[in-house]
């Protein structure tokens, strides 16, 4: 199985195409997903050290999208990112899962120490 940094999920692809641009720049290797079965698929593939994922996707969501990630990559840490932060989801995060939840739009400042503790520095 191939080990790949970061895997990215949004249904947005204008989003997953610049994060991946932005990714990829900074070195990293980097696979997107515009939904929770792409990013299944992708995940029978590839090891990943770090997940990001959209919150509010059609089908299934990044908390189940998280569940199912865990479960066949038990060492991948999972960042949720959404628009829709609240005590609720970050608690519903936390019991799916997800090491940090991140605010739509994504604040580089705060997402890059998380990025390089856990998709590696390059």
């Amino acid at each position: 199985m191939l080990d790949t940094n970061i895997l990215f999920v949004d249904d947005d692809r204008d989003t997953c195409a610049s994060m991946s641009d932005i990714f990829l720049d900074l070195g990293y290797t980097v696979d997107m997903a515009y939904d929770g079965p792409g990013a299944l698929e992708l995940s029978g593939r590839h090891q990943y050290r770090l997940a990001l994922l959209d919150f509010k996707m059609p089908g299934m969501d990044g908390l189940e999208l998280s569940r199912r990630l865990r479960d066949s990559q038990h060492t991948v840490v999972v960042g949720l990112v959404t628009a829709w932060t609240s005590t609720a989801t970050a608690a519903a995060a936390s019991e799916s899962g997800v090491r940090r939840v991140l605010r739509k739009p994504v604040d580089f400042v705060e997402l890059m120490p998380f990025v390089e503790e856990f998709a590696g520095t390059v």
